[in-house]
């Protein structure tokens, strides 16, 4: 089943109880020891890059905690990873791997305690809705067992040049651009204006269907995502800038 389907059929889904026998299907190994992070990047590297060989790593994976998911009908099969990172202050996300891509000085004096979700990816052979669905609902028990309001990250479309995103784009420019109190400028030079882009698109009504997995969670929650993309070339994706304020709300999922 392809991503964006399994995706689709998750977010129907929200709403549901997880049975028992779906919760006991999977284990969770959460940490930040080396043994989880090199399981991790072997992971992103095959699915990231179609390789069995080398990894997919960065200077951030050392001071992240990796979200590694197994499924116990594939006799243990890794089949889901994603990365979180937790900041002290709005200061310290000029640090991140965000801001690599995105001018983020504009976030640094509002008053949030921030985490990053990253490198969130699914093995390709994957069919079961409620894998994302549970991995959802983990990432919500992380979220409030820190005590974070603010999260954000990248997250990705597939295809530079997939025309189906600029469909999903005019859904992002209706709907869901960040508020100016929360300023994203452009750093990259590489980049794709939603705005300019869109304005004079014509096509059937935007839809979020075709919106990545982890995007349709942060918009679940309430979140916002920057008015440019940025151009990845290499992984042939676009991704946004998105956050989301949680300060004073209460989260289910």
């Amino acid at each position: 089943m392809p991503l964006s389907t399994l995706s689709s059929y998750c977010m129907s889904l929200y709403s549901s109880k997880i049975r028992k026998d779906q919760i006991l299907r999977y284990r969770i190994e959460f940490g930040s020891s080396h043994a989880s992070r090199l399981k991790a990047q072997k992971f992103r590297q095959r699915v990231f890059k179609n390789s069995e060989s080398g990894l997919d790593e960065d200077e951030f994976d050392e001071v992240s905690d990796h979200c590694l998911i197994y499924d116990r009908n594939k006799d243990g099969k890794l089949v889901l990873v994603f990365r979180s990172r937790n900041y002290s202050s709005m200061k310290e996300i000029l640090n991140s791997y965000s801001a690599q891509y995105y001018d983020l000085t504009k976030l640094t004096d509002l008053a949030f305690t921030p985490m990053e979700i990253g490198r969130l990816c699914v093995d390709k052979e994957a069919s079961d809705p409620f894998l994302l669905l549970h991995a959802f609902k983990y990432l919500v028990s992380l979220i409030s067992s820190v005590r974070t309001d603010f999260i954000f990250g990248c997250t990705s479309f597939i295809g530079a040049d997939n025309p189906n995103n600029l469909n999903s784009f005019r859904f992002l420019k209706n709907n869901q651009l960040a508020e100016s109190k929360f300023q994203i400028n452009k750093k990259s030079s590489c980049i794709l204006d939603i705005k300019k882009e869109i304005a004079t698109l014509d096509g059937p009504k935007p839809t979020k269907n075709l919106l990545p997995p982890l995007l349709k969670f942060y918009l679940k929650l309430g979140g916002k995502v920057s008015d440019h993309a940025v151009i990845d070339r290499e992984l042939d994706t676009l991704h946004v800038f998105t956050y989301v304020n949680l300060k004073g709300k209460k989260i289910n999922y």
